[in-house]
């Protein structure tokens, strides 16, 4: 199994690579960024950096590397998600926090990946607090989330923080064609539907219908608020009434959209949601008192979802909300 490329990272790269070199490895490490962002290969690749034996590390080729390619390394333990909201229960963290007095098996370092944090408890937080702080020599502690805001400061404040950085158009083109073989023609389709500034997402947009359908839908409703189709914009989003975890991320792509908006009304190209021409033709119509009023309306019904108000209660008061 090849190593895999990380594409828009290269100061986290050349950062780790620092760590490696001067010996200065942390005990903990948070890498968040978006859904599909990379940051769990991100984590991946330092995790092998640290664990690698060859001379420029990671090799790819050593002992420690090709058992990590292949998911068998003994001292690389992903963490299960356990709960109800599955994050982490603290039943799971003690066992870990027990597991981590053992010596590694076959390395110096013993790493423990806690991957999607962005659900995990304050009681789970809390029992993590003395392993994170001060952890056996031997340990290495890697997490991953949408946002630092998923932590208690407590914890923040005892690991690196490192933000994953969005690839360029190009580089998700060259990944998706590369990497994963699709046609140059669906990667380009992708690249457009997604701005192309997460792999994930591309690759995600290619192989979930239900996706293409949300991004579709997205740029109608873009469109019906320049142009001021209460109707339109009702029907949309009463289409995601009866799914909380769809409207949720429908409303993060329309966020996205407002975002572009506001990008192409003053001047600059750095674009993140799904259609440039809907986005463009909103733009026209916006102030930046209008543009504020937007997103704070999307804003607060994405805080409502997420506080288990009535999905169908949100869209509807969002859909009078919209209106320019």
């Amino acid at each position: 199994m090849s190593m895999p490329e990380i594409y828009g990272n290269d100061e986290n790269l050349q950062f780790m690579q620092t760590m490696r070199q001067t010996g200065h490895i942390p005990h903990a490490c948070l890498f968040y960024g978006e859904k599909g962002s990379g940051r769990k290969t991100l984590a991946n690749y330092f995790a092998m950096t640290v664990l690698c034996t060859g001379e420029h590390a990671p090799c790819g080729t050593c002992k420690n590397c090709q058992k990590i390619l292949h998911g068998v390394h003994p001292d690389l333990i992903p963490v299960e998600h356990s709960g109800k909201k599955q994050g982490f229960s603290v039943d799971t963290v003690r066992e870990i926090c027990r597991d981590a007095i053992v010596a590694p098996n076959d390395s110096d370092k013993k790493i423990y990946i806690f991957a999607d944090c962005d659900t995990i408890g304050i009681p789970a937080q809390n029992t993590l607090l003395k392993l994170t702080e001060e952890p056996p020599e031997h340990v290495l502690l890697l997490f991953t989330s949408a946002s630092r805001n998923a932590f208690l400061e407590t914890m923040l404040s005892r690991m690196i923080q490192i933000a994953v950085r969005p690839c360029s158009p190009e580089e998700c083109r060259t990944a998706l064609i590369s990497q994963h073989e699709y046609a140059p023609a669906d990667a380009d389709r992708a690249v457009r539907a997604t701005s192309g500034r997460n792999i994930g997402l591309a690759l995600r947009f290619l192989e979930d219908s239900a996706l293409q359908e949300m991004t579709r839908q997205v740029r109608e409703l873009t469109r019906a608020v320049a142009q001021r189709k209460q109707y339109e914009i009702v029907r949309i989003l009463s289409y995601y009434e009866k799914d909380r975890i769809q409207a949720e991320e429908m409303l993060q792509l329309l966020l996205k959209q407002f975002r572009d908006a506001c990008v192409l009304k003053y001047g600059s190209e750095n674009l993140t949601g799904c259609d440039r021409q809907s986005a463009e033709t909103l733009a026209q119509l916006l102030t930046a008192g209008k543009a504020v009023r937007l997103y704070e309306a999307v804003q607060n019904a994405c805080e409502a979802l997420q506080a288990s108000v009535s999905t169908k209660l949100v869209l509807s008061a969002l859909g009078g909300n919209l209106l320019l």
